[in-house]
């Protein structure tokens, strides 16, 4: 009895302990899909420490049930799956055979909806592309205001000659429009308040896409924690709204984190900040930064206020190692911004204790301690995708800033701007990036600090050379900036194995000691190769950059994230 026991252990045990699995003969699908289809995950190669994907053997059956599924859903009706155990794991075999194509799509709409259908005639039958369809065609018509629009989707498959039929039809109704907005908020925060961050007022048309953009609004909130926008009450062609929102119950959030860039070096950072203080959304924030060759401390508050505004107040402290001298900055900011999807604006006043100190060559840097008051305007449209790895979109931004000496306000009359955008479009996996810059400082009278010139080179700028090392240098050898500057830069991205994408890049740049960048002599060129490798935190990167009128002129560069 004692060994029938034993024997029984032994088996349950071989039944649950886990066991790796690969596929073979799946050609049209990837492994790494397919490990999705079972929810295991392949590490990415630097995940060293992560075991490969296994599953338990009594899960063989249901995983080749889920296989099977999922390769019918993706139009292959004929395909077979069987697994074989031996010594090493599991195999599963696949047999993708004949897919099932679509032979013709019919649509009957008043709208256009060509484009929400990612299906074409003679692609293979994804059941998941028809149904997100089905899904695409019903927000098409919600964003066009037709909230109580009908639908008949249907599909007719013909295994005998491998063909599918579809059929897109919609009636739109009468147009809707947003209903009265009643608020269900928390004792810190006004119902109002929120209610006037949504992107729709009651009587604008019923739109999918401003109910979307509100709850991004909202989320940007940190001291708000959950939103539910509930649309789904109708009253004919009035939609009412119903907002309610829940507030986070320990405000108060630590940070801490710790990076590396071929710009600045190790960086180093810290925060505290009280997520709504004293309630309404206001933020209360303390900041250390450290890299090795800038130091940070600042001190925030920001008050969101009805209608999309938000006042600002900083106070901080900067040190940072130039080339050829230091700079020191005390600093207090006071601004007002109106921020809205896809655009901000930004007004405001900086007044700025700078001090040039430890200067090596004192006629290109003279040390100094000036005191610049200065209006701020900043203006910033932003469409992209996805900040860190973009794939489509523009940004647009402008930067002024200016002053008017005085014996009290300031040392210098001066008028400085930067103005900047970028385009990225794809084609499949092949993305395709430009980007402009272009800058002036322009001094009237008195003295501005060094640090306020412009410099050039680096990961974020022509990256044939260091971190502002571009352009003409003193008898010492260091660079000594611009009051011009005008870059652009052009990027093709694609993907090389699984999670590596490659890029090969052009970045020209014009720079002058005038206003306006002198673009008949002051030019400098850089082409290069990058390589990606994809983490959920974002591409991690690393770039070669080469001036091809001068081999000896070349620069490495290491950041995580695309540059735009």
């Amino acid at each position: 009895m004692r060994i029938i026991i034993v024997l029984m252990t032994f088996s349950l045990h071989l039944l649950c302990t886990p066991i790796p699995i690969t596929f073979n003969g799946n050609e049209k699908i990837n492994s790494n899909t397919l490990y999705g289809v079972l929810g295991l995950r392949k590490p990415y190669g630097i995940e060293v420490w992560e075991d490969q994907p296994s599953i338990e053997p009594i899960a063989i059956g249901q995983s080749v049930s889920a296989l099977g599924s999922f390769y019918r859903s993706k139009g292959y009706y004929h395909a077979k799956v069987t697994a074989e155990t031996d010594e090493k794991g599991v195999v599963f075999k696949i047999q993708e055979n004949t897919p099932i194509l679509i032979g013709d799509i019919k649509i009957n709409s008043a709208l256009d909806i060509e484009s929400s259908i990612p299906l074409h005639q003679d692609e293979l039958f994804d059941q998941e592309a028809f149904s997100a369809s089905k899904s695409a065609i019903k927000k098409r018509y919600a964003d066009a205001g037709y909230c109580n629009a009908q639908f008949n989707t249907k599909a007719w498959v013909d295994i005998e000659i491998n063909r599918a039929y579809l059929l897109f039809e919609a009636t739109p109704g009468e147009v809707c429009t947003f209903g009265t907005v009643s608020v269900e908020s928390t004792p810190n925060i006004d119902g109002k308040l929120t209610a006037s961050m949504l992107r729709f007022e009651e009587g604008d048309p019923y739109s999918v896409e401003a109910i979307r953009l509100s709850y991004e609004a909202l989320y940007a909130q940190e001291g708000i924690t959950r939103v539910l926008i509930n649309d789904n009450e109708r009253n004919g062609s009035i939609v009412p709204i119903s907002l309610s929102i829940e507030e986070a119950e320990r405000p108060i959030r630590f940070t801490a984190g710790l990076g590396y860039s071929s710009d600045q070096g190790i960086q180093a950072q810290t925060g505290l900040k009280h997520r709504n203080f004293f309630g309404d959304l206001k933020t209360l924030a303390l900041n250390l930064r450290y890299s090795q060759i800038k130091q940070e401390a600042s001190g925030t508050i920001a008050m969101p206020l009805h209608n999309r505004g938000v006042l600002g107040g900083e106070i901080g402290y900067t040190n940072e190692i130039y080339d050829g001298y230091k700079a020191e900055s005390i600093y207090e900011k006071i601004t007002a911004k109106y921020q809205d999807n896809p655009g901000s604006a930004m007004v405001g006043v900086l007044f700025d204790r700078s001090k040039t100190y430890e200067s090596q060559d004192i006629n290109t840097f003279p040390n100094s301690v000036l005191f610049i008051a200065s209006p701020l305007g900043e203006l910033n449209f932003d469409t992209r995708n996805k900040p860190l790895e973009p794939t489509k979109g523009y940004w647009l931004n402008a930067k002024l800033t200016g002053s008017i000496r005085s014996t009290v306000f300031s040392d210098a009359t001066y008028f400085k701007s930067l103005l900047s955008g970028a385009y990225i479009t794809s084609l499949g996996d092949h993305v395709f990036g430009a980007k402009l810059k272009w800058g002036t400082l322009r001094l009237y009278d008195g003295e501005v600090p060094s640090s306020y010139r412009f410099y050039a080179g680096g990961m974020n700028s022509n990256r044939a050379y260091t971190y502002r090392d571009l352009g003409p240098k003193n008898s010492d050898g260091d660079p000594i900036g611009f009051s011009s500057l005008s870059e652009g830069t052009f990027e093709y991205r694609f993907p090389i194995y699984q999670e590596f994408r490659g890029v090969l890049f052009s970045d020209l740049t014009f720079a002058s000691q005038s206003t306006l960048p002198d673009y008949a002599n002051d030019a400098y060129w850089g082409v290069g190769v990058g390589i990606r490798y994809v983490t959920p935190v974002g591409p991690i990167a690393i770039d070669f950059g080469i001036d091809p009128n001068d081999n000896s002129q070349y620069a490495i560069h290491f950041r995580i994230g695309e540059l735009f």
